[in-house]
């Protein structure tokens, strides 16, 4: 499923909340920031895939110590589509880089 995802599809979701569960660790709430193509980040070999790479941004809603882990995105229904499940999806926390520091910054890449 992660391989047919698309930018277009977490268009519907910006601003909206989704929940990402690891084992060991509370549940985290996202709020969905961004969505940013990246195209060249493609994977050499792979330049004729349909897909183009993207990053979605998140910001988690309270303090968190987790820096990056594998887990489990709950993505909620929006535009039409129902609630998903994304399985073994890796984020990444990222720096504020001008942002409000207060809050904790992560990201999600396809490529």
């Amino acid at each position: 499923m992660l391989a047919e995802l698309r930018s277009e599809d977490f268009a519907p979701l910006l601003g909206q909340s989704c929940l990402f569960s690891v084992e060991q660790q509370p549940e985290l709430e996202l709020r969905i920031q961004t969505v940013r193509q990246k195209p060249l980040a493609q994977v050499p070999g792979r330049e004729d895939t349909q897909r183009t790479p993207f990053v979605v941004e998140l910001v988690a809603a309270h303090a968190t110590e987790l820096v990056d882990a594998v887990g489990t995105l709950s993505l909620p229904a929006a535009d039409g589509l129902p609630e998903r499940r994304l399985e073994n999806v890796w984020i990444s926390r990222t720096g504020a880089m001008g942002r409000d520091r207060q809050y904790c910054y992560f990201q999600l890449p396809f490529n």
